[in-house]
């Protein structure tokens, strides 16, 4: 199932199982639509890290990944001559 049609069926059971739905010509009244999800998705994903750097080229924050310079320091090799 499309991202868009999981986000639709997780809020329609959530108003399903509210204590007091609404009826269903209410509901398909106003639902949300694919467009308003999709505008909403697209907002999340520019304002998360990774959406910032693949959308902007704005470089992640400090602490939010790996630098090979962490884990990996200058040592001379040393021989056994």
């Amino acid at each position: 199932m499309r991202l868009i049609r999981q986000l639709k069926a997780i809020c329609w059971w959530c108003h399903q199982h509210t204590e007091h739905p609404e009826t269903d010509a209410w509901l398909a009244a106003n639902a949300i639509t694919d467009q308003q999800l999709e505008d909403l998705y697209k907002r999340a994903w520019e304002q998360s890290p990774q959406g910032l750097y693949e959308t902007f080229g704005i470089p992640m924050r400090y602490g939010t990944g790996i630098d090979w310079n962490d884990f990996h320091t200058r040592v001379e090799w040393q021989s056994n001559d």
